[in-house]
């Protein structure tokens, strides 16, 4: 089976470059990929979109209803969403607002953790922009309880949380950046009350690397990003299973990825040459080079097939007996 992997050293020197490439590149994030308006820091998502909508807020909403969040239900108590890898808090923030879900964000980062507080308490009366706003969706009046988003400073892979402390755990493109997949599942399923869900969505391994320039380009995209390595659709299904949840949503989004790739790898061919000039002449530091290489060559790695962004829900059991939940038979 194959996987996509860098050797990037212990546990403890990938969660350190990690830390250095969002540090170091949280300026690029917020000014070319407009983070600081509607605060997301992933991949957008092109089903239907609606016309002037945004494709990052169109990728939460959709990965919102396979976790049962949406269509919210004013009858229910509001769902706690451990917000595993939260970034700037996009998630967090349009969950709490569309979801009514009160959502903690957990993040490597302490200056994005600040940051994400920051455009929650800022943008709580009118929670983002126009088109960030789904067609139909309701304001949030000004007297919101502004606890509805939390965010910390914290280690997805030793959370600091209570067993059954959460209806949804959500990792938007934070996944990838576990040093070891298995491991973080497996701390993850404990965190799920009875019949809760821990929701992936992701890049995953594709087919190898047919020749030298495709590894290359790779190599390239996944440094660039700080990305430690991919693991496949079977792995993360197994390593689940393992841990006691089913999963029951495995999707291959990358058709309805690739517009937005495609959009992001068009500042690919200017942010390269440039970036390169700043770097020589010591204007820039590496991380910031390597985004650019990362943004040039992620989207024809994934065209061509050598990863793939995927989306998946796994259910923890409605019965308890020991460590692990089950379902009722029949």
């Amino acid at each position: 089976m194959y996987m996509a992997k860098m050797n990037l050293g212990t546990d403890h020197e990938v969660k350190e470059r990690i830390r250095g490439y969002f540090a170091d590149t949280t300026r690029d994030y917020l000014a070319w990929y407009g983070t600081r308006r509607h605060h997301h820091m992933h991949y957008g998502f092109d089903r239907d979109l609606p016309r002037g909508g945004s494709p990052t807020g169109n990728m939460t909403r959709y990965l919102a209803r396979l976790a049962g969040l949406l269509p919210a239900d004013p009858g229910r108590p509001a769902p706690r969403v451990l917000d595993a890898g939260c970034g700037m808090g996009g998630s967090s923030i349009l969950l709490a607002r569309e979801a009514g879900a009160l959502c903690v964000g957990i993040n490597l980062v302490e200056s994005h953790a600040r940051i994400a507080r920051d455009f929650a308490l800022r943008d709580a009366a009118k929670w983002g922009t126009p088109l960030e706003t789904a067609p139909g969706a309701t304001a949030v009046p000004a007297g919101l309880d502004r606890s509805a988003a939390r965010f910390l400073a914290n280690d997805y892979m030793a959370p600091a949380f209570k067993p059954e402390s959460f209806d949804v755990i959500w990792a938007l493109e934070s996944f990838c950046y576990a040093p070891d997949k298995e491991a973080w599942i497996r701390a993850m399923a404990p965190l799920l009350k009875p019949g809760g869900r821990l929701l992936i969505a992701d890049g995953f391994s594709g087919r190898p690397a047919a020749n030298p320039a495709e590894q290359r380009s790779f190599r390239h995209f996944m440094k660039g990003w700080a990305v430690p390595h991919f693991c496949s659709f079977e792995q993360t299904v197994e390593w689940a299973r393992h841990a006691g949840l089913e999963t029951t949503h495995a999707e291959n989004i990358t058709p309805d990825v690739l517009p937005h790739a495609w959009k992001i790898f068009r500042l690919g061919p200017f942010l390269v040459p440039w970036r390169r000039l700043l770097h020589a002449l010591g204007f820039i530091g590496e991380e910031n080079l390597q985004n650019a290489y990362a943004i040039y060559h992620q989207y024809p790695t994934m065209k061509r097939g050598l990863w793939r962004y995927g989306a998946f829900t796994m259910k923890r059991g409605l019965w308890r007996y020991g460590a692990f939940c089950f379902r009722k038979p029949g």
